[in-house]
């Protein structure tokens, strides 16, 4: 594995800088997988990756995809959010397919049991340092719906955790 500066990677991600991302990541034919345990964020369990998708960096993300092609798009930070649940937070729907034909799952859920269905739905935080760029008339925001939706995102809610507890769920019959 190359000699990468882990923490420069980070921040160079979160903070959107593409020229040193590309600097700091060997171009081709590498093995590196940027979600493995050199790389993660020592109390979030966060990678490169996620950052770079949270600050809505497109092209850091591809970067991340191309130089780092084993690492794995799903990996849950500490309360179980994935690169692609940031990306679809923040209706970045340019992530989300980058992401999603990387493999991506669009039906995992968060740890308040948020589905990207329901993450694209909600409000984005206007207190929130991530919000890089305003979406007043909701066009971002009901693209990424659409593109969840097209790319088989199939639930609002969470699955029951089970079905007596729930409180309503649907059964069929199968005595005549």
């Amino acid at each position: 594995m190359p000699n990468i500066d882990a923490q420069a990677l980070y921040s160079a991600c979160y903070y959107g800088d593409a020229a040193a991302v590309s600097r700091l990541l060997p171009a081709g034919g590498t093995r590196l997988n940027l979600s493995g345990p050199a790389f993660r964020q020592p109390r979030s369990n966060s990678t490169p990756l996620m950052a770079a998708a949270v600050g809505g960096h497109t092209e850091i993300v591809r970067l991340i995809l191309e130089r780092a092609p084993t690492t794995d798009v799903d990996h849950a930070d500490a309360t179980r959010s994935t690169a692609l649940m940031a990306a679809t937070q923040f209706h970045r729907a340019d992530i989300i397919r980058l992401l999603t034909d990387r493999g991506a799952n669009v039906n995992l859920t968060g740890e308040r049991g948020f589905t990207m269905l329901r993450l694209a739905v909600g409000q984005i935080n206007p207190n929130s340092v991530q919000q890089r760029d305003p979406d007043p008339d909701s066009a971002r925001q009901l693209s990424t719906v659409r593109a969840l939706l097209r790319l088989g995102a199939g639930r609002l809610l969470p699955p029951p955790a089970s079905s007596r507890r729930a409180p309503f769920c649907y059964t069929t019959r199968t005595d005549n």
